[in-house]
């Protein structure tokens, strides 16, 4: 498997899983420079034109979801990802899939600089809402968790919504909530993010 990534991209997203994983050695990682992406060389592997991108044989990966989704269930005995006759298995896709929609739609609202106002406005062509129904979804979720969003074990879930949550509150996109910070500080005992410094500084 090739993964295409670029070290100052949200492909940081995937280093942890593949150590949660345990298959750091099956991955051979390409560094595309952003001058590259969108040439014709790397647009023939991703015509997005973005990173990152998983190469697995014939099959090419291109959102950081899907690739998360992928890789657990290719190696579900890892225990990442619930199987698909497991009943958390809606729950999990759930939460995989508002952190890249409601979730990400809202950080890029806010990251070009529109306003609460206006989302209030446009409230009900959003997908998360307005930011209050966005707080509160997440501020549910994580009082319920126990203590993470499946039970007792970690999922990609987990390991997927803590990474935006730690970057939006590293941006000030997000308040760093007193809900949030038991999921948080838990994630970040985990090995396989002692030695990312951004994820540890929150």
């Amino acid at each position: 498997m090739k993964l295409y990534s670029n070290t100052r991209s949200r492909s940081n997203t995937i280093l942890p899983l593949l150590k949660e994983l345990d298959i750091e050695q099956q991955i051979e990682i390409v560094e595309v420079p952003y001058e590259e992406m969108h040439q014709p060389a790397y647009l023939k592997i991703n015509p997005m034109g973005k990173v990152p991108c998983l190469v697995d044989g014939e099959s090419v990966v291109s959102e950081t979801a899907a690739i998360f989704t992928y890789l657990a269930d290719k190696y579900v005995e890892k225990g990442l990802a619930p199987a698909l006759n497991d009943p958390k298995r809606g729950e999990y896709l759930k939460w995989m899939f508002f952190c890249h929609g409601p979730l990400t739609e809202y950080m890029d609202m806010k990251n070009v600089g529109i306003g609460v106002e206006t989302m209030n406005e446009k409230k009900g062509s959003l997908s998360f809402g307005n930011e209050t129904i966005l707080l509160n979804f997440i501020q549910t979720g994580l009082r319920q968790a126990k203590p993470y969003l499946l039970g007792e074990n970690i999922t990609a879930a987990d390991l997927y919504l803590a990474y935006w949550m730690v970057y939006a509150i590293s941006f000030k996109i997000l308040p760093y909530l007193d809900e949030f910070k038991p999921f948080i500080q838990r994630i970040q005992q985990r090995e396989s993010v002692q030695d990312v410094a951004w994820f540890q500084a929150v």
